[in-house]
């Protein structure tokens, strides 16, 4: 492009020898030479400056496009500069009045999403609780016990039901579901019962005790004694449950072994194992010496040893927790039948047998030794 900045000498188009002369006017064909030469140098121009346009063409339609967007933007704020202009001068609606009455909409919107977000949050709890409570009957139905009573101890945690100081700013529902709650309580804990009470009975006309490991009761079906026991021990009941088979042996197997004027004998039976459908019998048989006496106490420590022994094996399936459980509900009661059936009547009183008491002594505390083992 230096042809469109370069200077133009006239002289340089001119073929008169003497140009230096300025006063010389000059002839007709010198100045058609001029004309031609100017003209000349004019199309050249111009083809140098078409050249060049095309060359750059993209360059130019960048910068014509450029030029429009920024007139249009111009255009564009300095409407908005008019608007604003105008709506500031608009002493009938001032701005600022109208921008806090946004705000607090906004505000207020805010406020009720937040609401009903925290609504459909509690709401969704409440839904999937009473869908747990729902759980737990057909767990208990299909005799699933032990995830039964699972699913209750995390209900009782999300209930709060030990923790009423934090119920002050729940919703009323929430005590419903407590109430539920403790519906399902009281089902699972009768059900536990009655599986307990037909694991371990009685038989009046065989004169035996007769203990199944597998039970049923309504829907539920051959329901393991040792699941049984697990689920009471889970769920807080345990003394609860095996209260009616305490009792049952206090009244069947303990009282008959400590009372010296009938005595009676134990026989233990057994067929298969807990964990199989087996079951074990502890026959009760009267003495046919009503007059034999027990001096020193050694017949009747064998007795009440072996129906210790068939209560551990058999109804607490050895294990030393549930049978802790099971003698602080026998225990108080077996020692003063001890005491009054036996050590009250062998007190010495006098020296003489005073060797005897103290065979009698040693006898009790071997008894103690069983009982700690």
């Amino acid at each position: 492009m230096d042809v469109l900045f370069k200077s133009i000498d006239v002289r340089d188009l001119l073929s008169a020898p003497d140009l230096d002369d300025t006063s010389s006017p000059l002839s007709a064909p010198d100045l058609r030479l001029l004309i031609d030469r100017l003209d000349n140098h004019s199309q050249h121009i111009k083809s140098k400056v078409q050249e060049y346009i095309v060359s750059h063409q993209s360059h130019f339609s960048e910068l014509l496009s450029l030029s429009s967007t920024s007139v249009s933007q111009s255009l564009s704020l300095s409407s908005q500069l008019d608007s604003l202009l105008s709506l500031l001068s608009n002493d009938g609606h001032p701005i600022d009045v109208e921008i806090n009455s946004i705000l607090k909409e906004i505000k207020t919107t805010v406020s009720n999403l937040e609401s009903k977000k925290s609504q459909a949050c509690v709401l969704r709890v409440i839904v999937k609780l009473s869908k747990n409570l729902s759980k737990v009957r057909e767990l208990m139905q299909n005799g699933g016990l032990v995830e039964a009573v699972k699913l209750m101890l995390d209900l009782k945690r999300a209930l709060r039901i030990d923790d009423k100081e934090e119920r002050e700013k729940e919703v009323v529902v929430y005590e419903l579901l407590r109430g539920q709650w403790f519906i399902c309580f009281e089902e699972i804990q009768d059900l536990l019962v009655k599986l307990m009470e037909n694991a371990v009975r009685f038989e009046h006309e065989l004169s035996q005790i007769r203990v199944v490991f597998s039970s049923s009761v309504g829907g539920a079906h051959e329901i393991q004694l040792h699941t049984v026991l697990e689920a009471m021990d889970m769920l807080g009941i345990l003394d609860y449950g095996v209260a009616r088979t305490a009792d049952l042996f206090m009244k069947f197997a303990i009282g008959p072994a400590t009372n010296l004027r009938a005595p009676v004998s134990f026989v233990e039976e057994s067929f298969g194992s807990f964990v199989e459908n087996g079951q074990a019998i502890l026959k009760i048989i009267p003495s046919s010496d009503a007059k034999m006496e027990d001096v020193d106490g050694k017949a009747l420590f064998l007795r009440l040893t072996t129906v210790v022994k068939f209560i551990y094996r058999h109804i607490c399936l050895q294990s030393g927790r549930w049978m802790r459980c099971f003698g602080k509900l026998t225990w108080p009661r077996m020692s003063e039948l001890i005491i009054s059936n036996f050590l009250s009547k062998v007190v010495p009183d006098d020296a003489s047998k005073l060797a005897d008491f103290h065979t009698v002594m040693n006898t009790s505390s071997e008894f103690e030794i069983v009982l700690k083992e």
